[in-house]
């Protein structure tokens, strides 16, 4: 037991060491980087400058309170969709827009570089522990996936960084205590990283832009149009406590639209509460207080929060359940396909035959159409089977098939086994003529094939087939049309071989 501890133990420090060695050897290689990825690069280091400076802006305006830290949500929303070998840059890229950001609002390098680098750790942390331990790419539909990124990158990344950005800031600047700064940074930064990073990393996913395809975009728009103008109206209501509302209409959203209309809705809400808190707007107006702002923006940042850890999973769980819902659609299907195909030709077997000439047969009998069949047969193939051995008698079969599947597709007809060397043609709303002339096709395209037989007057394989079309009536059934082309493959079989016979 010991030994097996540790050499999990082991084998997980060699797992990391090695994305280690490949994070920093694939950085500085030519061949990892395009002009391209090269550019993506620098949009996420402008995009993250922007981040980190609406960050600042939000927390300047409600008297030095972070509200919602986004710039780590999205660097590591990218850097978790990023090949291994992109990593060390996009961690540089964030952690020079963070420390560019904090000083253009006026900041000593000292101070906004140690935050800036607090801040890092938190996406390096939650980068390496979940791709360590989920794989990459992190699917968040997933729950594990989900259960995992919430813990590890909400919860616990996240408080090492505010632990440490408190430790630092504090050090260089006096201001509260540790506890008081360790809360002001932990709700807005945990907050900035549970709605920026699923957002990032499901718009990263074609399944994302799914909701806003031509045929989907009205219902989109219609369930998040409806979201938020319950958010607004409630929002506005700063006489009576109905935050509650919201629960409902978050159920809604996301059972109409999945985990990606869920990730939308909950950053929208996110942004409107904390924006409708700090002006002074809202249920949270009722804890009463001449200074309550600092009190009133964490209770939104723990609705926000709860709701994100409510509604995410339900999310992914609905997801689940349809992929496994598909998955099993799936698999009926194609145990249904399997049940009703031939082992060796691939082609519909007897059983699939008589269920679709009898619902040909029936649509005929309503339509007054005719239904054409043609039967055919491999010729002596008993001795074509003695002199090319089991193998090549069924490499010979397989070759009949191919030339009955490619013929059927042509015609939109039907073709089965329905014998060991017996196969069937079923050519529904077709006339005698017609239905001959399919026939004639498929007997040269199998002469042409050229499949030597010696004992074959022929010199090779050849089929003799019997064709028969009728229009249902009365009491008439479609075994009289199995019936009639059978004894048109048996008149031709009588007159040599190799030839159709229209009954």
């Amino acid at each position: 037991m010991v030994t097996s501890v540790a050499s999990s133990a082991n084998s997980a420090q060699d797992d990391a060491f090695a994305l280690l060695r490949e994070i920093w050897q694939g950085c500085w290689r030519r061949d990892s980087w395009t002009s391209a990825s090269l550019f993506r690069l620098f949009l996420v280091f402008l995009l993250s400058t922007l981040c980190s400076w609406l960050g600042i802006v939000l927390s300047r305006q409600s008297e030095g309170v972070a509200t919602i830290w986004l710039s780590n949500g999205l660097i590591f929303g990218v850097l978790i969709t990023q090949p291994r070998h992109r990593w060390l840059a996009y961690f540089l890229a964030g952690l020079c827009a963070d420390t560019l950001a904090d000083m253009l609002y006026g900041d000593p390098f000292r101070l906004a570089f140690g935050v800036s680098l607090a801040n890092s750790l938190e996406v390096v942390y939650s980068t390496l522990l979940l791709t360590l331990w989920l794989g990459s790419p992190l699917d968040l539909s997933k729950r594990k996936s989900l259960v995992g990124f919430l813990l590890v990158s909400v919860l616990g990344a996240t408080a090492l960084t505010s632990a440490l950005g408190a430790w630092w800031t504090l050090l260089l600047v006096p201001g509260p205590s540790w506890a008081e700064m360790f809360r002001i940074w932990y709700l807005g930064d945990m907050l900035g990283m549970a709605v920026v990073a699923p957002l990032v990393i499901m718009a990263q996913r074609p399944a994302f832009f799914s909701m806003f395809q031509r045929k989907h975009l009205a219902h989109t728009l219609l369930v998040l149009t409806y979201s938020m103008v319950v958010t607004a109206l409630v929002l506005m209501d700063s006489s009576d406590p109905l935050i509650f509302f919201m629960f409902p209409t978050f159920l809604v959203v996301t059972f109409r639209l999945g985990l990606p209309g869920t990730v939308v809705n909950i950053f929208l809400f996110t942004l409107m509460a904390i924006g409708f808190t700090v002006k002074g707007h809202g249920p949270l107006m009722l804890i009463a207080g001449d200074h309550m702002l600092l009190h009133r923006i964490v209770i939104a940042q723990i609705f926000a929060g709860v709701a994100i850890f409510t509604m995410f999973p339900v999310a992914a769980l609905l997801e689940e359940k349809e992929d496994l819902k598909n998955s099993l659609a799936a698999s009926e299907a194609r145990y249904r396909k399997l049940a009703h195909a031939d082992d060796l030709t691939g082609l519909p077997n007897r059983r699939a035959f008589n269920l679709r000439l009898e619902k040909a047969w029936t649509e005929a009998f309503f339509s007054g159409e005719q239904v054409a069949l043609v039967i055919l047969d491999a010729d002596l193939f008993k001795q074509y089977n003695d002199v090319a051995g089991h193998p090549g008698g069924d490499a010979c079969l397989r070759s009949i098939a191919q030339v009955i599947a490619s013929t059927v597709e042509r015609v939109q007809g039907f073709g089965a086994r329905i014998g060991g060397e017996e196969f069937a043609v079923i050519l529904s709303g077709t006339s005698e003529q017609r239905a001959c002339e399919v026939a004639e096709q498929i007997r040269l395209s199998v002469a042409a094939l050229a499949l030597p037989h010696p004992a074959n007057s022929f010199g090779i394989q050849t089929v003799s087939l019997g064709v028969a079309v009728r229009v249902p009536f009365g009491e008439q059934a479609s075994s009289e049309l199995v019936k009639l082309a059978d004894q048109a493959l048996y008149s031709a079989k009588l007159s040599g071989r190799n030839q159709v016979v229209c009954g």
